[in-house]
């Protein structure tokens, strides 16, 4: 009976660190198949106007918004004039149009500069996401999204019952 179990506790003990070591490698293979970007930080110019400096503290993207976010998303700088929001690239050029209601995204950082995939943007009370050069991935169809730890979360309400998901890194819903 002894032997049963140190062979049961051994073979299970395998099987985790197998999953351990293969999560581990995917998780590596899927980091450097992504895109890096450089990292820029939010700045105040002496006239008011916001944009992003580079680590050495030059303009990056050039001052010309009424306020920017701390939270880029390597490629994507979420910028807003007169209330509206979109998004600007890595050197300046406009991503989307500066007329929503809101933009998110998340910082995913990794050893000194970002990796992303997407970020997400409100109209009208409805949350769609675009990717790295500003094209639409869905339509505006969520009520809530949450980005977290390289996640996307999304969530319908339907009536009164709320139906949950996640958005994958090739833009498909999968809900539970």
């Amino acid at each position: 009976m002894k032997i049963d179990n140190i062979i049961a506790s051994r073979t299970l003990w395998r099987v985790f660190l197998c999953a351990i070591v293969f999560t581990f490698n995917f998780q590596l293979s899927t980091l450097n198949s992504q895109e890096v970007y450089p990292m820029y930080y939010p700045c105040r110019s002496e006239t008011g106007e916001w944009g992003y400096t580079d680590e050495e503290g030059d303009w990056a993207i050039q001052p010309a918004y009424d306020a920017v976010l701390y939270e880029t998303n390597g490629g994507m700088y979420p910028v807003s004039v007169k209330g509206k929001w979109g998004f600007v690239g890595v050197s300046g050029e406009s991503l989307t149009e500066v007329k929503y209601d809101a933009a998110v995204c998340e910082i995913d950082y990794v050893k000194n500069k970002y990796t992303a995939y997407y970020a997400a943007l409100r109209q009208k009370g409805k949350w769609a996401f675009i990717d790295v050069q500003g094209r639409f991935v869905t339509d505006f169809k969520y009520d809530e999204v949450l980005i977290m730890n390289g996640k996307y979360i999304i969530r319908v309400r339907e009536g009164k019952r709320i139906r949950s998901g996640f958005l994958t890194e090739d833009g498909k819903e999968v809900w539970n």
